[in-house]
């Protein structure tokens, strides 16, 4: 365990945390020789970490040093402390962050004034006991949960959940959030729940995750995200060459398309001017590309989705794009991507299983085409003349899971 002494500037963040906490009164608030037994526990730091109890008086950071009500954590770059809420509640504390603890009786709340906090209540709170994480923009009910906030500014906080469900109120505002969803305050003061991917979790969650395997099944059966990192080691060849070309990776997930057992990584990384969409098999030595396509950013006059879909029992990836260009040229099309094999076929298997393109220039009429069948019953890039029946007839046999990016 490493420590260092207090530097200026974190110690005025954690003088003004424990301001913050005599304002908003420290019930059973306590020091060394406070008569409050401790129940909280600083159980182990890494690198420069502070404590300040609740006067804002310095406490030298330890293994195991009792915190009370009104105390203050706070760390420094590339640091990080561990904190014990009562052995079934654990927090850790990231770079560059601070908290305040306060506990009355059976109610405790950490207060998140910077950075970020991972949490994790192995058993459900009793019927009597009350856990909430907050800012001064919004606030968390937890009952036994994981996941993660993050309160870059004093005016914004994310919650993010890889296990359970908490419920998160801002104001008036009260919003319900489930695993592998994300909570954030709107402009109006709203609250706008989201999706998130492995992609969001950041390194010190990732690391918790690492060291207990039994947690990180739990996550992915929860969520179905694989946050451990586990996922960029199977396909390590995979991001590295992602990386080497300067494209942002904005989703990576495996995906078992052929519903075999056997899943696939989807990965889609932005360019410059398009999203690249690919799918891998893992090999013994090194990964297999399958397919690969490209989507259009979105821009004036042009709309694009990115969607996991579903038919017949198989998951595609479908792009979607919709367009309304300045010489009166509008339309929508479907491309939809995926595998004919049954299970586990090889590249030729892999392409654009369907598509089909509404379009209308000057007219007050559409013209519909699709693309004709290949010899390996993918769909060619030649377009046929189709109708309004079949191409509405088409988009019906998918139903969407999600969607991955835009929409």
């Amino acid at each position: 365990m490493k420590t260092a002494p207090f530097r200026s500037g974190l110690f005025r963040m954690l003088s003004l945390g424990a301001a913050l906490a005599l304002a908003l009164g420290c019930a059973g608030c306590g020091g060394a020789g406070g008569v409050a037994a401790a129940s909280m526990f600083l159980r182990k730091t890494e690198g420069a970490v502070a404590v300040a109890d609740a006067e804002g008086a310095e406490v030298a950071p330890k293994e195991n040093l009792g915190l009370y009500s009104g105390y203050t954590v706070g760390t420094e770059a590339a640091s990080y402390a561990w904190i014990d809420l009562d052995r079934t509640k654990l927090a850790k504390l990231d770079e560059n962050s601070a908290s305040v603890i306060a506990q009355d009786g059976k109610n405790l709340s950490v207060e998140v004034t910077s950075g970020s906090l991972f949490f994790n209540v192995s058993e459900p709170l009793a019927e009597d006991e009350t856990m909430e994480i907050r800012s001064s923009s919004m606030m968390v009910g937890i009952r036994g949960t994981c996941g993660w906030v993050a309160v870059p500014d004093g005016n914004t906080m994310r919650v993010f959940l890889l296990e359970g469900t908490v419920s998160v109120t801002a104001g008036e505002n009260t919003a319900t959030v489930n695993a592998g969803e994300a909570a954030a305050l709107t402009a109006d003061g709203g609250i706008e729940v989201s999706a998130f991917t492995a992609l969001d979790v950041p390194d010190f969650v990732t690391a918790e995750l690492q060291e207990d395997e039994a947690l990180a099944e739990a996550v992915s059966e929860a969520s179905g995200l694989d946050a451990s990192g586990s996922l960029q080691s199977a396909y390590a060849d995979v991001f590295l060459q992602a990386e080497s070309t300067g494209s942002e990776i904005v989703f990576a997930e495996e995906i078992d398309f052929e519903a075999d057992g056997s899943p696939e990584l989807l990965l889609i990384t932005l360019g410059e001017s398009q999203y690249d969409i690919w799918v891998y098999r893992k090999g013994a030595e090194r990964s297999e590309r399958l397919n690969g396509t490209a989507a259009d950013l979105p821009r004036d006059g042009v709309q694009s989705k990115i969607s996991l879909v579903e038919a017949g029992g198989r998951l595609y990836v479908c792009f979607e794009r919709e367009y309304n260009a300045a010489d009166g040229s509008q339309g929508k099309s479907y491309g939809y991507h995926g595998s004919t094999a049954p299970s586990d076929g090889d590249r030729t298997c892999w392409g654009r299983v369907d598509y089909v393109w509404r379009h209308r220039l000057n007219s007050p009429d559409d013209t519909y085409k699709r693309c004709g069948l290949s010899e390996n019953g993918l769909r060619e890039s030649a377009y046929e003349d189709s109708s309004a029946a079949e191409y509405e007839s088409v988009i019906a046999q998918y139903t969407e899971v999600r969607v991955l990016v835009g929409g």
